[in-house]
């Protein structure tokens, strides 16, 4: 039998054991805490540094909708149509609608004309309808010519008779100057030079579509392939610059426009030694608008064309006026003036859709002998399209 002291002895010694033991068995039981909590974060940082950033975030589908042609189209906004990097297909201007309002100017009052029961008063009528239809006078007496010389007076009476004596008359009109097919593009109307850089020199008043048909022209030339540079010729007018500079950039194209030169001969002479040295394929060099009737200025822009042969003997190889078709016999008298100072190689009439005095194309045709090289029939990229005689007169009395 234990004495008293002794259960004493064995009592503390088993309360230390099991004091050891708690001791042991929390320290396994944290240690295990920790290094689980450990893992965790490791864990966490490793499957963070797999996530993309907010950089690398892959983007959202883009929502859509159905046209009414059945298309998939984006809502979401997309680049300027005139960025010529865009291509977009898209249906082409009706060129017989484009021209509603000339057709119902000319042809829509000669056939209310043939309605009336005055038909003895037609040949005079239809002569006066003609000569305020913006055709030139020297087309008016060509095309009566054709009606009192070809018809019968009892022909003269009907209205289809005259109608194709009419049609016939102005297809006769742009033989010769005029291409009758609608051409494989903008590239199919421009004389290119046998080699080195094309020069197009682009000429006409303010206010007539210049600067728009020349970034309309970049675009095209460019996404074709050419490589196109651009010369801000026009330094009378301080907007002008930074205008084209806009069209220059949707086009994607270089635009020549030195800081601090206002000579407008030098940008032309520089800028067509630059596309020589820096195998640019063309070079347009813009001019600045000015009114047919500045003597001064009509001399200026005939120096300019002098300073670019001084580089390329042969330049420019295209002298382009740009017309508003709007402007009715006032375009007419325009390409006049210009062609005795440039002796232009063709003409650019904007501005023909939904003008009534789409007429004017068939007075240049007759009075200059001028080829009509492109148009525009509207504000895209590909609405500034080839000219047709055969498209156009077809449209006409369509």
């Amino acid at each position: 039998m234990m004495s008293p002291g002794h259960e004493q002895q064995i009592t503390i010694l088993a309360g230390v054991v099991v004091l050891l033991f708690a001791v042991i068995f929390g320290a396994l039981i944290l240690g295990m805490m920790k290094n689980a909590k450990k893992r965790s974060q490791e864990l966490t940082h490793e499957a963070k540094r797999e996530m993309p950033t907010t950089s690398e975030q892959p983007e959202e589908l883009p929502l859509a909708h159905i046209d009414s042609t059945g298309n998939v189209v984006s809502d979401l906004s997309v680049p300027d149509l005139h960025d010529a990097a865009v291509v977009i297909e898209e249906k082409a201007v009706d060129l017989a609608v484009a021209l509603k309002k000339t057709e119902e100017n000319l042809f829509g009052r000669i056939r209310s004309l043939f309605k009336s029961e005055t038909s003895n008063k037609h040949l005079e009528e239809i002569e006066e309808i003609l000569y305020t239809s913006d055709l030139g006078p020297a087309t008016v007496q060509r095309l009566m010519g054709a009606i009192e010389d070809k018809l019968s007076k009892k022909e003269r009476a009907d209205y289809d008779t005259v109608r194709e004596a009419l049609k016939e008359e102005i297809k006769n009109i742009f033989q010769g100057s005029h291409s009758t097919s609608v051409g494989t593009g903008i590239l199919s109307k421009i004389q290119f030079a046998a080699e080195g850089p094309t020069v197009l020199m682009i000429v006409g008043v303010n206010g007539a579509g210049k600067t728009t048909s020349i970034g309309k022209i970049s675009a095209q030339l460019a996404a074709e392939g050419k490589k196109v540079l651009v010369a801000a010729g026009d330094t009378f007018r301080a907007a002008a610059g930074g205008q084209l500079k806009v069209w220059t950039d949707r086009a994607q194209v270089e635009i020549f426009s030195p800081e601090g030169v206002t000579d407008p001969s030098a940008v032309a002479f520089d800028a067509v030694a630059k596309g020589k040295g820096q195998g640019y394929d063309v070079v347009i060099v813009d001019t600045a608008g000015r009114l047919h009737t500045q003597a001064n200025l009509m001399e200026e822009i005939k120096k300019m064309k002098r300073v670019m042969s001084k580089v390329i003997p042969e330049a420019p190889h295209e002298t382009l006026i740009v017309l508003d078709a709007n402007s009715g016999q006032n375009a007419l008298m325009q390409a006049k003036e210009f062609h005795n100072a440039l002796t232009l190689t063709g003409a650019v009439l904007t501005k023909m859709d939904g003008t009534a005095k789409g007429g004017v194309a068939v007075g240049l045709a007759q009075e200059l002998h001028i080829p009509i090289k492109l148009i525009g029939v509207g504000e895209r990229i590909q609405d500034l399209r080839t000219f047709s005689s055969q498209e156009f007169v077809n449209s006409l009395f369509q």
